[in-house]
């Protein structure tokens, strides 16, 4: 009733209320995720009172049971990995010899209070598992009450069998806060066992969006399907930082195509998940989700935009893929309104989180990215989350209840008229390009009279071609660098009819003045090249620019525009001497500022300032391939705050390219402001042992104030694995650390083979102290250091996750470790106590030596000290470095 589960803006509510009995019923959403809690009251029934988890299947095994033979002794006792349990004449009434045994290890789990399966406050349980065969199949017993046997226990099959679940508690609790299934199968004789559950609770979140009934158990709290089937179908490995392991997301789709096969059922997947695309379009898991919609063309998949917003070129992967229905993130307004505001409504907003387009045409539609929705016991007072996740199940939701409509009244959908009923009749997104919000917001009932019409259409593939400065590979052409001459006026698109019905005759509309297109092509269903001319005296500005070409059929005009050429063209500001402009935003608006770094730039100094004293901005930064700036890559400013603050990349971490740096304001207020860009006139390079040079790049004398820290110690190294296998860098963590960072960078080609690259570090026990992802090639990761740690040997195991099923191949990436101290040491710079004064002189250089290192410090074995040197002009901004020590010197 509070609008929280914010169904309006997609036209759910109308719709159900017109068509009650299309809302779901007789259609399978697959939620490939983090699992989900199958003890939730939203996901047991159908608004049909059936069954709604027809399956729970995991592919992420983290879940896996390591099984050994056991032998129980004559009185019923068994030892199962040094745990010894009675009463085992349960399971021996149920299934004869041989018998299984392992142990289900709350320490592999990630962190609590997911890891604590028991409740018991303790997150390092060994909890005996053991498995025989019984008539009807493999069944599993494991002491779920913690009192050392069985008797009182009951055996478990596979979910699909019998659709039983347990969970673990702790003394008189009824039920623990985890709620389990278990997969079984069979491999050469032997048995697997994998227990499913969701010990992240976004799966379970998403699921309760996309189609749950009765949340909460309070009547008409429901999600956007209610009378759909749900498959839960986890990819995410939470002990590997909730990454997807190699092969795993494939499988999962081709497993929920052949269930809902068998059962003849139609299906529409959502994956919530991606991560960053390094060349947008080009990824191996692009490629296997396109191939798997075009060999199962009824099965629409819905994947999430991500959350690398509001930077363009920054949509993850696989929501790149051509075929998917990718789907960006509203904020709705409802999250907005205060007990000021009263019934006021307030309008929804593009998410500023939400990613966008640019090398790829993509999203392609937007829907509410926040909502309160079903969450496990352990993760209560979490059930308002935010992101493209949330929008995602919003569109899949919608989906079914189309595909729901049509299958009730006899009629069967592609995947093509879905993803098109949706897009073509959506209501733009107003101020937003094709690269922010796609083709806007959808309407189920305005999709659902666009299918009533029985538009024959085709399924297209677009590539531009690389023309000029244009630097895609995929579906949009783009120019992140601006026009590179005057003979760049030219992009060309081959278009290919892939599936369907494609139209003969293709009318092509420009919708923005600088691009210039031909009236119209003659389709035959061979590829077509469209030639595309910009008046290049129209884009001379400095700022973003989209343009898009639409295509619509010359025979049936009313099924709107069948695909779109997008063309993004950036022209930049050379960061050649100071920017500085004031602007004002609108609340939610967002301004964009582009700026070309060369080769040798010794840094860029950003500040932000906030004019007057209403409303709040904030600033994002975003490197040249798109991706977020891998240290702090936003400031926020507000009236809580100083109104001035300042962000700094110094040049260790500078990329050439054209940066990107956007001003957001809050979503509740409008803001004045001042940003400031400029590179520091110094640039401190390492120039030999213990010594640094300070580079004057400019041509005039440079006054500076020089000081200098020692922050902590790092070392560098190259790392190799085989396959999915770990690669693994140990050590011990030293007394005086206070954060760890790790710098990981592999080989783009390496990187578009995977769907995720994992992080987790662990001490020699096996015992997971952190575990995270890289969400880029190149990718940074901060973890505090707990104080327990200190002193502890470790292993940092990098696990990348591969698209394809394939033979192991060689990879290899270079790994940066660093251990920060808590309170940086002041150290001696050119002789003096702690700051000293030189003089650059044009384009000159001065070296400056390093002093010795604390005689109490000690560094670990094989690390050198991390130096950071400030050097304040008296014009210009300041540079901060990060210089390599050698060996100590006096």
């Amino acid at each position: 009733m509070a609008g929280l589960m914010p169904l309006r803006a997609i036209g759910v509510a109308s719709f159900l209320s017109r068509f009650p009995s299309y809302d779901g019923r007789g259609v399978i959403i697959g939620i490939m995720d983090t699992g989900l809690d199958a003890g939730l009251i939203g996901l047991q029934e159908t608004s049909m009172g059936t069954a709604k988890l027809l399956d729970l299947r995991d592919f992420s095994r983290e879940g896996l049971i390591e099984l050994t033979p056991i032998a129980p002794s004559p009185n019923g006792v068994v030892d199962v990995g040094g745990v010894t349990v009675s009463g085992f004449g349960r399971l021996a009434r149920l299934a004869p010899p041989p018998y299984y045994g392992g142990l289900f290890r709350e320490q592999a789990l990630g962190g609590m209070p997911a890891a604590d399966v028991n409740g018991n406050g303790w997150g390092r349980d060994l909890l005996p598992v053991v498995v025989g065969r019984a008539s009807d199949g493999w069944v599993v017993m494991t002491d779920t009450n913690g009192d050392g046997s069985l008797v009182d226990e009951s055996p478990i099959r596979d979910y699909l069998v019998a659709r039983e679940t347990f969970s673990y508690r702790s003394g008189s609790q009824e039920s623990g806060p985890i709620t389990i299934a278990v997969n079984t199968s069979e491999r050469d004789g032997f048995p697997q066992v994998i227990f499913y559950f969701d010990n992240d609770g976004h799966g379970s979140h998403v699921a309760g969006i996309a189609a749950g009934h009765r949340m909460f158990g309070v009547p008409g709290f429901d999600g956007v399907a209610p009378g759909a089937y749900l498959l839960g179908l986890k990819i995410s490995n939470n002990s590997r930082g909730g990454t997807s392991v190699t092969g795993g997301i494939l499988q999962a789709m081709n497993y929920a195509a052949v269930f809902a096969e068998r059962r003849g059922l139609p299906l529409v997947l959502n994956l919530s998940f991606g991560t960053g695309a390094e060349i947008e379009g080009t990824a191996s898991i692009d490629s296997l989700v396109n191939d798997f919609i075009l060999k199962h063309p009824h099965i629409l998949l819905v994947a999430s935009a991500g959350n690398d917003g509001p930077g363009v070129s920054t949509v993850s992967q696989p929501a790149t893929a051509d075929y998917a229905l990718s789907v960006c993130g509203l904020f709705p307004g409802v999250f907005l309104q205060t007990s000021d505001s009263g019934m006021v409504a307030t309008p929804d907003v593009l998410g500023w989180w939400s990613s966008r387009g640019g090398e790829v045409a993509k999203p392609d539609v937007c829907a509410p990215g926040v909502a309160f929705s079903n969450v496990p016991p352990w993760r209560t007072g979490a059930e308002v989350s935010a992101g493209t996740s949330m929008a995602s199940p919003q569109v899949a939701g919608a989906a079914a209840l189309l595909v729901s409509a049509l299958s009730q009244e006899n009629r069967v959908v592609r995947a093509v008229d879905l993803k098109l009923s949706l897009s073509s009749t959506a209501a733009p997104v107003p101020s937003e390009t094709a690269i922010d919000a796609g083709r806007g917001v959808p309407n189920v009932f305005r999709a659902y009279q666009w299918l009533q019409a029985a538009h024959q259409v085709g399924l297209y593939d677009i590539r531009s071609l690389p023309d000029g400065g244009n630097t895609s590979q995929a579906s949009g052409a783009y120019r992140r660098n601006g026009f590179q001459g005057d003979a760049d006026t030219i992009q060309r698109f081959v278009v290919t009819s892939v599936g369907g019905q494609p139209a003969a005759m293709l009318l092509l509309q420009s919708d923005v003045p600088w691009l210039r297109t031909p009236p119209s092509i003659d389709f035959s269903g061979t590829p077509v090249t469209v030639e595309l001319t910009y008046d290049v005296n129209l884009v001379t500005q400095p700022g973003l620019y989209v343009g898009t070409v639409w295509a619509r059929s010359a025979s049936d005009t009313l099924a709107g525009a069948l695909f779109g050429l997008t063309n993004t063209v950036i022209v930049p500001i050379p960061l050649e001497e100071r920017y500085e402009t004031l602007g004002s935003l609108r609340p939610g608006e967002i301004q964009r500022y582009f700026f070309n770094v060369k080769n040798g730039t010794a840094g860029m100094h950003v500040e932000l300032e906030l004019l007057g004293r209403a409303g709040s901005a904030s600033l994002y930064v975003f490197e040249p391939n798109g991706q977020p700036y891998r240290g702090n890559n936003h400031i926020d400013i507000g009236p809580d705050t100083p109104h001035r603050l300042s962000l700094d990349i110094p040049a260790n971490d500078l990329v050439a390219g054209v940066y990107e740096l956007v001003v957001t304001s809050s979503r509740a207020s409008s803001a004045a402001y001042r940003v400031g860009v400029e590179a520091p006139p110094i640039k401190v390079v390492r120039s030999g042992p213990n010594a640094a040079a300070l580079v004057n790049t400019t041509d005039l004398e440079v006054k500076t104030r020089i000081h200098g820290r020692l922050v902590g110690s790092v070392r560098r190294d190259s790392i190799h694995g085989t396959g999915s296998g770990t690669s693994a860098l140990s050590g011990t963590i030293p007394g005086w650390a206070g954060e760890i960072v790790i710098d990981l960078e592999v080989p783009g080609p390496l990187w578009s083979q995977l769907t995720d690259l994992g992080l987790s570090l662990v001490d020699t026990s096996g015992n997971l102290l952190h575990a995270g992802w890289i969400k880029y090639a190149r990718g940074r990761m901060r973890i505090p250091v707990d104080v327990s740690w200190l002193g502890t040997p470790f292993e940092i195991e990098v696990l990348p996750g591969f698209a394809h099923m394939m033979p192991p191949q060689e990879w290899s990436g270079e790994l940066g470790l660093a251990f920060m101290l808590d309170s940086p040491r002041e150290i001696r710079l050119a002789g003096a106590d702690t700051f000293t004064t030189l003089d650059v002189g044009p384009r000159d250089s001065v070296e400056i030596q390093i002093g010795s290192l604390p005689p109490d410090l000690r560094l670990p074995a094989g690390f050198s000290p991390l130096f950071e040197i400030f050097v304040d002009p008296t014009t210009g901004a300041t540079t901060t470095a990060y210089i390599r020590g050698d060996a100590p010197v006096d």
